[in-house]
Parts: structure tokens; C-alpha cells; sequence
């Protein structure tokens, strides 16, 4: 028989920008250390718990750095030397009845496959592969649902994207090999396929014909690739310490032009009953004239005056001599009415990375890239990043509308006065990083 573990995990950021951390699938035991009858063969799915959108859509919406999971699917393949596949495994209901939360060695939701009989492997070396997706999903998933037993798996699954923004997906893989008369029990881990990134902000300017907080980025990828993978289990909610971070661009079919690539946009009517300022402070007024868009569905709560937007992205790499995200302040028409530069910190740690990058001419990982500075810098795989400290999705706990101002994990970055936005990067989500106005 047969057991993996497969796990997910991901963790955000404040405003200072968030790279994303991870959500991961395990194939593994909880310790690596439990035992196995002889001959046993023995698979484990764990999908760890790691690390806007007011309109419905496939997959979770992105509310804060907080770990979870919400995807409904996962499907494993076990591929013998030549690369065709001799055993598929699709378990639907993932996270109600498909699986159970587990809290050894990690948490989040997991299930035991157990192979058997004509299912069992012979000896040889195998490869394990492993996606986790959502219904109805956005991305054009016939390369993961149509991949059969007797088929042949290809490792770098590309999926183009029907939506303009991304999703939540994970993946991962691991290599085995199996012994005359002798069991396993092998870990499998998908980690987060995208990155993530937020705006948290309050003190809000007030200009005249202001409508729309926009996060704009200077490049857009529009397909996914699922390979290299980052198959271990990170420590830690985006706390960017561990040796097995990966920075990693697994974007194509970049957009075309100029246009900038809006990841996501606050309309302001959604959190004010009016765009005015009586008070003659130059801010958008605050106190009773904001609101809760999403009060009626009991969460998430937001601290007083504040707004919220972000998104899923798929990861991208910079654009030489561009700066790679903006804030604006925009009216209904889209006229920029005031903007601030979205910079990494000068310290943050992917500035002293090698980023490797999918080359879809050559169609391997073969381009590497240095991020340029604090301003210039690539959106990698897994990690998350936001403007603000959000850290969970609702700090009211389902009760308080407007949560303790201040609770360290939830503070809005103010906008009043500001020429600097910090962004940081996040682990389960793998990196958090801080991220500064400019």
C-alpha cells in the first residue's frame, strides 16, 4: 500500500508589500518517521494551511496574509522511469469530506491513499506529481483533468488563464524508488503556483472627482507553468527564513504594449457613503461616513476609515527601468489624480536573489534574473505582496465590525502625506515583504 502526504500553506504581508508566501500540498507523513508493514507502499495527501475581490469568482478571495485553503480538488499521478503514468488518483470535496485536519508537523486538511493489490508498484524508480485546484476554475485546466493512467505527464504544465486576474492553484512533486519486498512512505508538498498582492491603506486624499484606489503593475503574464517545483514544507507564515525559499518567475504570454497590468481597484463608493471632506482636513472623511462593504456577510472586518483590495497574481519578472507597482488615485474616467511608487525595501532579502525564470522559447527554466533595485524588482512564486499589515481575514472574529485599532497584525498604511509605499514578502506564503510609498 501507498501513502503521501500532500500540503498547503500561505501567509501575507502589511503596507509594506508582501511577497507571497505558500499554501502547500504534502505527500508525506506528519514526522517522516512513522513506520510501514514490509511491502506497504503507503501515500498521504496533506495540503498544509500556510499562508479582492468583492466579486464572486473561482477560487478564494484574497482578504489578508492569512494561512488557508479553499480548493475543492486535488489529483495525483505516479509516473514510472519513462514518464507514463501507471497510477491516477482525483479526489474531489477536498476540503469538506475529501480529506481531515491534521496537526502533526504542520496544520491543515489531509487524506491516506492506500495501494493495493494491482495497484501496487513494482520495483523501479517512480515520480509523484500532485495539483490542487478549484471548481469552475479560471484557468484551462484540460492539461491536469484529460491526463490519464497509461498517458504520458508532462512536468511543465502550462495554463492559460480565461480571466484577467489570477487564481489560487497548487502543485508539487517528488521522486521514489521502490524495492523488491520492501514498503514506503514518501512526502509530496504543493506549495502556492502565484503570487499574491494587497493594498491596506486609510487617510485617503480627498481630490475632487475621486472614485478609484488602483495597485497597477508594470508587466502581466497571462499563462501559469506548473514545474520546478518547491516541494518541501516551509516553517513559518511568510517568515522568509527558512534555506529552502525559492524565488521563482512561472509566468508566459505576457501582456502586449505599454498598458500597465491592473492587479486590483478599490472603488471608494464601496467604502464611503460619499467621497467628500467637510472637516477641511484634506482627507476623505472617516467616521461615519465609512463602511463595511462586506458587513453583511459577517466578515471580513477592516479597522475604521480603512480600504481593502488584492488579488492572486500570476508571478512575472520586472520590466527594465520600470517601476514595478503603483498606487493611483483615480476618477471614474481612469485619470490619474495622484500616485505613489510601491517600492521593496532597500534591504529586503530578493534584491540579493537569482531569480530563475520559465523561458518559453526554449521552454526550460534556463533565464535567471537579478532584480534591478527597491523600485524595479520581479512578483516570485509563493510569496506575497501587500501595502499595510493584514494578517488576518477577520480580526473582529465574526463580532466586533471595527476591530482594535491597535492590534498589531491589522494596521491600514496611512496615505496622508506619504511619497513612499513598503512592500514585503511572505512564506507559507514562503516571504513577506515590506514595502514602502515612494
Amino acid at each position: 500500500m501507498r501513502k503521501n502526504y500532500l500540503l498547503g500553506m500561505a501567509l501575507m504581508a502589511s503596507l509594506s508589500f508582501y511577497s507571497c508566501d505558500k499554501e502547500v500540498i504534502y505527500v508525506q507523513d506528519g514526522n517522516g518517521v512513522e513506520s510501514v508493514a514490509d511491502g506497504a507502499q503507503i501515500i498521504t495527501l496533506q495540503v498544509e494551511n500556510g499562508g479582492d475581490g468583492l466579486a464572486t469568482r473561482a477560487g478564494r478571495p484574497l482578504y489578508s496574509a492569512e494561512a488557508k485553503q479553499t480548493i475543492e480538488n486535488v489529483k495525483l499521478w505516479i509516473c514510472d522511469n519513462t514518464g507514463k503514468v501507471v497510477y491516477v488518483k482525483e479526489i474531489s470535496n477536498w476540503n469538506t469530506d475529501g480529506s481531515t485536519v491534521y496537526t502533526t508537523g504542520g496544520h491543515g486538511r489531509q487524506t491516506t491513499i492506500e495501494l493495493k493489490d494491482m495497484d501496487k508498484l513494482a520495483a523501479g524508480s517512480y515520480k509523484v506529481y500532485a495539483v490542487g485546484y478549484s471548481n469552475s476554475s479560471d484557468y484551462v485546466l484540460t492539461d491536469v483533468t484529460n491526463v490519464a493512467e497509461d498517458g504520458n505527464f508532462s512536468e511543465n504544465m502550462v495554463l492559460s488563464l480565461s480571466n484577467t486576474v489570477g487564481e489560487e492553484i497548487f502543485a508539487g512533486q517528488m521522486e521514489f524508488t521502490v524495492e523488491t519486498g520492501k514498503g514506503f512512505k514518501k512526502p509530496i508538498v504543493l506549495n502556492r503556483q502565484v503570487a499574491g498582492a494587497f493594498a491596506y491603506v486609510k487617510d485617503i486624499p480627498f481630490m475632487e472627482g475621486a472614485k478609484y484606489l488602483k495597485l497597477v503593475a508594470s508587466a502581466q503574464n497571462q499563462s501559469l507553468v506548473l514545474g520546478n517545483f518547491n516541494s518541501v514544507d516551509l516553517a513559518g507564515n511568510g517568515s522568509g527564513n527558512d534555506a529552502n525559499v525559492k524565488y521563482v518567475v512561472n509566468g508566459e504570454n505576457g501582456k502586449s504594449g505599454s498598458e500597465t497590468y491592473e492587479i486590483s481597484s478599490i472603488d471608494l463608493n464601496e467604502w464611503f457613503t460619499a467621497i467628500k471632506d467637510e472637516n477641511g482636513d484634506n482627507l476623505i472623511d472617516a467616521g461615519d461616513n465609512w463602511k463595511n462593504p462586506y458587513s453583511s456577510e459577517g466578515h471580513p472586518t477592516f479597522q475604521k476609515g480603512s480600504a481593502f483590495g488584492g488579488e492572486f497574481v500570476i508571478p512575472f519578472a520586472h520590466v527594465d527601468g520600470k517601476q514595478t507597482l503603483t498606487l493611483q488615485l483615480t476618477n471614474a474616467g481612469g485619470n490619474v489624480l495622484r500616485s505613489w511608487k510601491v517600492n521593496l525595501r532597500s534591504s529586503d532579502e530578493q534584491l540579493d536573489q537569482t531569480i530563475t525564470c520559465w523561458n518559453s522559447v526554449s521552454t526550460d527554466w534556463s533565464t535567471e534574473v537579478t532584480d534591478e533595485s527597491a523600485n524595479i524588482y520581479s512578483l516570485v512564486r509563493n510569496h506575497l505582496y501587500g501595502i499595510g499589515t493584514r494578517m488576518n481575514d477577520d480580526p473582529g472574529e465574526g463580532t466586533d465590525p471595527e476591530p482594535n485599532p491597535s492590534d498589531p497584525d491589522d494596521q491600514p498604511e496611512s496615505l496622508n502625506n506619504k511619497q513612499e509605499l513598503v512592500l514585503k514578502v511572505n512564506d507559507n506564503w514562503e516571504v513577506i515583504h515590506g514595502m514602502e510609498l515612494d
